[in-house]
């Protein structure tokens, strides 16, 4: 693995792994530099999640190991989200043994073994994964490796998933190797000549130009590019309707914001450019001009994962958004007749004109928080007081799906990967994705990497109390003990889950589940569990939980907070304990 790049492999062992601990032992004894670390995880969501969150940072895939069927079955969810977000993932699986008597190494010797037995486990996961397939024999084990790899880290990156029986983990052969540098992934694509020239051609024309982007971030030189191709042309605007990245700092004046689908901006732009985007609209409720002259570049144009997906375009590519975007740059710099016609009074007016709507919208934003100290909580003025106390080089990983939007406008991210939310639905995902941001940070300082702005920021995750039920808390609270990974956690507890109330009143706004409580709708998730005593218990500790936020005993600390005042003090009680004393906190925000 670690000639493959793979660095770490978060696993969930079980029967079908005995070649495999006795190699980890004997590879971890005889090799302890040069191991990749194998991260313990109670549940398998956290494992996958966690390498989720790693490649988010990276870039590169880790490894997830899980057992059989059942372990195969219990990544679900983190399985989509890996898969609709795009993250390159490699899992691998054991299969039971194939022989029953001993006539291999590695034949049947337990009772699971016929129980496990599934007819088409690679079916489990197959609609999900870029590649999957099965390591029929150890002397091309490397072979199947990197060619699992290279559809994972291949545009669209995403999951890849192996199986090996353990009659094949315990195959003796002689050791060989691999030239790596022959097995990489597909390389970046870009856009034909006479695209890059109708797509510049177009936006500078336009009279309300405008970029709809969802995932363009995730490289993170995409952000300064965007920027630079905005700021030439005045007027323009970029709205983000997948907020799973920082794709166009909030503070440009072309900014429209985050926002899941659905603005106003959609309806009245005559030129449409949609760059790595899922969803720029919902059709039925805010498409745009049937006059508009839509145009799409994306690593995914046609959503091959997507069976419905009917959103029109003049012109389709499949392209690199850093690669085209570079293009459109050079070529407005370049082409003297549009440097010409971008000299006009008109887009002078244009961009004054959009600098005003943009302040207008800020000043908006600024005067909805409450920040009085005895104020009661609400997501804007959380939003706010994370963004004031907490250092600027904070990292958020958000899951708060009711939330987002408050919480984008109030933190307002600029720095390319200081926001990360996940891009898919599998809620439960950040618990094990903030860990894992959290670790592919900490490696990034080890390696002297290249944004130290970025790596010396703390981790902040913010979740939705029905999101944080989902994704096995304990188990991640105890790896993040474990493993001495310093997170602060915001959980956000509004008594369940909110976001299925908002679906029946799109549905039925005038039925009786719009106006039907929590209760009556199976949304509530009362009584309320302490999660602040939950996460002290979780990460070991064996004293009762007392809500004091000056106490520095113990790996975590949990506190509840109901007012401004409260969560003020906690959130700089929390940066210095995870700056200084680099332990964890979680902060459970009673709404």
């Amino acid at each position: 693995m670690p000639l493959a790049g793979i660095t770490t492999c978060f696993v969930n062992v079980g029967s079908d792994h005995p070649s495999i601990l006795e190699a980890v032992v004997k590879g971890k004894r005889e090799r302890p530099d040069t191991w990749p670390k194998l991260i313990t995880c109670p549940s398998e969501v956290t494992a996958i999640s966690m390498a989720d969150g790693y490649a988010r940072v990276t870039g590169k895939a880790q490894a997830v190991l899980v057992h059989v069927d059942v372990g195969t079955q219990a990544l679900a969810h983190g399985l989509h989200n890996a898969s609709v977000g795009r993250v390159p993932v490699l899992i691998l699986a054991g299969l039971v043994p194939y022989t029953e008597s001993g006539e291999l190494p590695g034949s049947r010797t337990e009772y699971s073994n016929w129980l496990q037995d599934a007819p088409d486990q690679k079916g489990l996961v197959r609609q999900y994964c870029r590649y999957t397939g099965e390591i029929h024999t150890g002397l091309n084990v490397k072979q199947n490796m990197a060619r699992a790899l290279q559809f994972a880290s291949s545009s669209p990156k995403g999951p890849s998933y192996l199986v090996c029986a353990r009659e094949v983990l315990a195959q003796e052969i002689k050791a060989y190797s691999l030239d790596q540098s022959r097995w990489v992934p597909i390389g970046e694509t870009a856009l034909p000549p006479d695209a890059v020239r109708d797509v510049a051609e177009a936006l500078v024309n336009a009279e309300r130009p405008l970029i709809i982007t969802g995932y363009s971030g995730r490289d993170r030189r995409t952000p300064e590019l965007l920027t630079a191709l905005a700021d030439s042309i005045p007027g323009i605007r970029v709205h983000d309707t997948g907020g799973s990245d920082v794709n166009f700092p909030f503070s440009n004046i072309a900014s429209e914001g985050f926002r899941l689908g659905v603005d106003e901006c959609t309806q009245d732009a005559d030129v449409i450019l949609l760059l790595d985007c899922d969803i720029p609209w919902i059709p039925s409720r805010n498409p745009p001009s049937a006059d508009a002259r839509i145009y799409h570049i994306d690593i995914d144009p046609l959503k091959q994962h997507f069976p419905v997906s009917f959103y029109p375009a003049h012109s389709r590519w499949k392209a690199d958004s850093f690669t085209a975007l570079t293009q459109l740059v050079n070529h407005i710099k370049s082409d003297t007749a549009l440097a010409e016609k971008l000299q006009n009074p008109v887009y002078v007016a244009r961009r004054d004109a959009r600098a005003k709507v943009h302040q207008a919208r800020m000043d908006q934003i600024a005067s909805r928080p409450r920040l009085g100290d005895d104020e009661p909580l609400d997501f804007d003025n959380i939003g706010q007081l994370l963004k004031s106390v907490l250092p600027e080089s904070t990292n958020f990983v958000i899951e708060a799906v009711t939330a987002s939007h408050a919480l984008h406008d109030q933190l307002q991210p600029t720095r390319p990967g200081s926001w990360i939310n996940c891009g898919a639905t599998g809620i439960g995902w950040s618990n094990g994705a903030a860990l894992g941001v959290r670790m592919a940070l900490t490696d990034s300082e080890a390696q002297n990497a290249r944004d130290s702005q970025q790596q010396g920021g703390l981790v902040c995750q913010v979740v939705g109390d029905g999101s944080f039920m989902c994704a096995a808390p304990s188990s991640a609270l105890w790896v993040g003990s474990k493993y001495q990974i310093p997170l602060l956690t915001v959980v956000l507890n509004n008594g369940g889950w909110k976001a299925p109330r908002n679906s029946v009143k799109l549905v039925y706004p005038d039925g009786l589940g719009a106006s039907a409580t929590d209760d009556e709708i199976n949304t509530a998730i009362r009584p309320s569990p302490n999660y602040a005593a939950l996460a002290e218990a979780a990460a070991g500790s064996e004293v009762g939980w007392d809500n004091e936020i000056k106490d520095t005993q113990g790996w975590m600390k949990g506190v509840r907070v109901q007012t401004v005042g409260e969560l003020r003090e906690a959130l700089a009680a929390a940066a210095s304990r995870l700056l200084t004393d680099r332990k964890s906190m979680l902060i459970e925000v009673l709404l």
